[in-house]
């Protein structure tokens, strides 16, 4: 019989099953899947990959004037959402929320794009077009701002302010500005509200009362409202901004990252043996048994095939559903390993007694027994 020998893949992550989630035809399964394959391409793939295939989308699904316009602008602008069409290329889809996103942006876009100005060099040197960008979203921004608190006013109710700040894409420098801004306009609203709670009132309190006595206490407080949610949005998103992206490495030996795992490879009281470490990255769930503490435990990822190995520990699982118990019995061992992997978690819910957290580490006195993908 032929032996087939299996290529190595450039990826430390295992790929999404792309081929399993193409067929894919309901929008809750497409969803879930869709997270799975971002997360993969968020780490092992690189941005610029997937420009290519939004330039192919946009052209098969909007109208060729628009995209011209987009597309007059930087392929870093649209860095932030080539991974959807890396996806796309790969799953022949995008999920209805993704459309109706994009449908949205491409407004966004063609404003933006009409701000990119040609500047044209000397005659007498060869012409070479340099853009430059012309950035007026804090203006943009503030007057929105003066736009929705009119609409306030007349009693609307404004909803959704991360997205209403992140259409604007402030840096954090505009993002500083914009908390100040703010401030200030919300000054004399606070005065106001203070000035009509007071029992005793200057004539400032009365002048400011009158010149607003035609706005209710709630439009106030809902103005008031507004504003805050605008500060603490900018604040947030701009704590946000300052995350380090993670930087690519070089593709990582497997090998390499188990080799720290401190383990007992054979236990010849019970006869186990445990399995190679390195099956645990890119897996779902590690079952190891600690036969000093007698305790049997799993550690589960969140999201299917992200188990990883960093220095001692078993990286990336999830810790409610990670969980360890104590074995009385060892002959239940005998019975744990038989069991097929649908009846794993089944067969440690008939065992009475406590269910404990995971050790952060492997120890010394665990044997891996299990790993399913």
């Amino acid at each position: 019989m032929a032996i087939v020998k299996r290529s190595r893949s450039t990826y430390v992550m295992p790929e999404p099953k792309w081929a399993e989630f193409k067929l894919l035809t309901e929008e809750t399964d497409r969803e879930t899947a869709l997270k799975q394959c971002l997360y993969f391409v968020h780490y092992e793939i690189q941005d610029k990959a997937g420009i290519l295939h939004l330039k192919k989308w946009m052209r098969a699904n909007w109208n060729k004037t628009d995209v011209d316009k987009i597309l007059s602008m930087s392929d870093s602008t649209f860095y932030s959402v080539s991974k959807y069409f890396y996806c796309w290329s790969k799953l022949g889809w995008l999920t209805q929320s993704t459309i109706n996103w994009l449908e949205a942006q491409k407004h966004i876009w063609i404003k933006n794009s009409s701000k990119v100005v040609v500047v044209e060099d000397d005659e007498d040197i060869p012409s070479v077009a340099k853009v430059v960008s012309i950035r007026n979203n804090l203006n943009d921004f503030m007057n929105s701002i003066d736009d929705s608190l009119s609409a306030i006013m007349k009693g609307s109710v404004f909803t959704n302010i991360p997205s209403f700040i992140a259409g604007y894409k402030l840096n954090a420098s505009e993002m500083q500005k914009a908390v100040t801004n703010i401030d200030l306009m919300s000054l004399e609203f606070r005065e106001l509200q203070e000035a009509r709670q007071k029992p005793e009132r200057d004539d400032m309190d009365d002048q400011l009362i009158e010149g607003y006595s035609h706005i209710k206490k709630s439009i106030i407080t809902s103005v008031i409202a507004f504003f805050d949610e605008l500060q603490i949005g900018l604040m947030e998103t701009k704590q946000a901004k300052k995350i380090t992206r993670i930087r690519r490495k070089k593709p990582t030996d497997k090998n390499k990252l188990v080799r720290r795992l401190n383990y007992t490879k054979d236990y010849p009281e019970l006869k186990l043996t445990s399995i190679d470490p390195v099956e645990i990255i890119g897996a779902s769930e590690v079952w190891v048994y600690d036969f000093k503490r007698k305790r049997i435990g799993v550690y589960a990822s969140e999201y299917s095939n992200t188990l990883g190995v960093k220095g001692t520990g078993i990286d990336n699982y999830s810790v409610n559903k990670s969980y360890e118990k104590t074995l009385r019995n060892d002959d239940l061992i005998k019975s744990f390993m038989s069991c097929r992997k649908n009846g794993l978690h089944s067969f440690m819910d008939k065992i009475t007694g406590k269910k404990f957290p995971v050790k952060s580490r492997v120890q010394p006195t665990m044997v891996l027994l299990k790993v399913i993908s």
